[in-house]
């Protein structure tokens, strides 16, 4: 289990090479005196890349938003140490003003530190009771289906980080926040960030396209509910979706769905397809909706994604997007559910679905983004801190000033 965790989450968080490479610490200095010092339990990459002249992985969100993490601090005048999330054996030598951690290192690290630390929680996914429970309910419903155990890729490591952290920063939306209810400690909703994909709204023509669909995901397909779709449109020939994501790369699932994946003449799979390419814009002009039910989710990025082009959602309560006046809810986690939302879809009036389409990308532009993000995350540290509150934080032209960075 622990090892699925940590491949899971080294694929999300963009991580690169050996393990061993992203081990160590990195120090950040901030450019004015030092009132304090944070250590962040996160990914080193993006602080070694940028020391070589490198920028960041255009390819997700998870680099930049460490970064500016870590800018934040260093603007308030605090220096910030970086470790790995998934370095569980790294020891700090002192005690830290504030720790913060996105995982499973929350308990482990607040062994060596004092009673004043600050320790916060900025969790990745929704508390690991709901979501491995969610997960495994998808991978008993489809062995009841289809008579096959397809191994899970995106469990997550039971923890103690809830119980010991001070404050809870999560992005996600309703569903994601009440996973975490069930503690006394505070969870301060943050500002989900939109993903690196093309952002702006696809003409397309709804009359000729309202009966195809698309799915965008990562890994774990039965957990993002891949086995739903496929089983769904399968008995809907009627209705198209295309496939965008390394699905051949979970050979088990693969096999399972090769009828579906290869056979079917309404679902095409297009493969692993950067978002921010002719190819894709091509796909989502030629469909109305995006299709996602998976089980958990913080304010999916894929749904986002296609809301920021002007696809209208169909997703369950798990994916954790807020479906009010922008698309379709899938009442039942089952393929009855996801067959049920995609004909109401079909189904509905041409002018009906381009109000949905206008909506969900105002959505996209209103509810999500990097500013966004940054200002509530550097309210929510104010706020945890004691400090006053910081003034809007307004980023020009994309800039990253870089700070002085000892990889240690």
């Amino acid at each position: 289990m622990k090892g699925s965790a940590s491949r899971l989450a080294g694929r999300l968080l963009g991580r690169r090479g050996a393990k061993h490479s992203e081990m160590g610490l990195v120090r950040l200095t901030p450019d004015k005196p030092v009132v304090g010092r944070v250590l962040m339990s996160y990914a080193t990459k993006v602080y070694s890349d940028l020391v070589q002249g490198k920028g960041f992985d255009r390819t997700h969100v998870s680099a930049w938003q460490n970064f500016h993490i870590s800018r934040i601090f260093l603007d308030l005048g605090f220096q910030v140490d970086v470790m790995h999330f998934e370095d569980h054996d790294y020891v700090p030598a002192h005690s830290y003003d504030v720790v913060i951690d996105i995982v499973s290192n929350l308990a482990r690290l607040d062994e060596c530190q004092s009673s004043e630390t600050i320790k916060i929680l900025f969790p990745m996914f929704s508390h690991w009771t709901e979501h491995n429970s969610r997960s495994y309910a998808r991978h008993l419903a489809l062995a009841r289906r289809r008579g096959v155990s397809i191994m899970p890729t995106r469990l997550l490591t039971p923890n103690n980080s809830v119980e010991h952290a001070d404050h809870i920063l999560c992005k996600g939306g309703e569903f994601g926040r009440n996973t975490y209810s069930f503690s006394d400690t505070v969870v301060t909703p943050i500002t989900q960030i939109r993903p690196p994909a093309l952002d702006e709204f696809v003409v397309r023509r709804i009359d000729k396209n309202k009966r195809n669909f698309v799915w965008l995901g990562g890994s774990g397909a039965v957990h993002k509910g891949l086995d739903l779709v496929l089983e769904a449109f399968a008995s809907l020939p009627e209705l198209s979706v295309t496939i965008i994501g390394n699905v051949k790369s979970e050979g088990q699932f693969a096999e399972a769905y090769r009828k579906e994946l290869s056979e079917m003449p309404n679902i095409q799979l297009a493969g692993w397809i950067d978002t921010l390419s002719d190819e894709y814009r091509d796909i989502v002009a030629n469909a109305v909706a995006i299709v996602a039910p998976s089980a958990t989710e913080l304010s999916c990025g894929s749904v986002i994604a296609g809301m920021m082009t002007g696809l209208v959602p169909v997703t369950t309560y798990g994916t954790d997007i807020d479906m009010s006046g922008i698309g379709i809810s899938i009442e039942e986690d089952t393929v009855g559910g996801v067959s049920d939302a995609l004909l109401k879809i079909a189904e509905m009036s041409n002018g009906d679905l381009g109000d949905l389409s206008h909506a969900a990308r105002e959505a996209s532009q209103q509810r999500y983004g990097g500013g966004k993000f940054l200002n509530t995350f550097r309210g929510a540290i104010c706020n945890a801190l004691g400090l006053e509150p910081a003034p809007e934080w307004r980023i020009i032209n994309n800039e990253v000033k870089i700070p002085r960075i000892d990889l240690l």
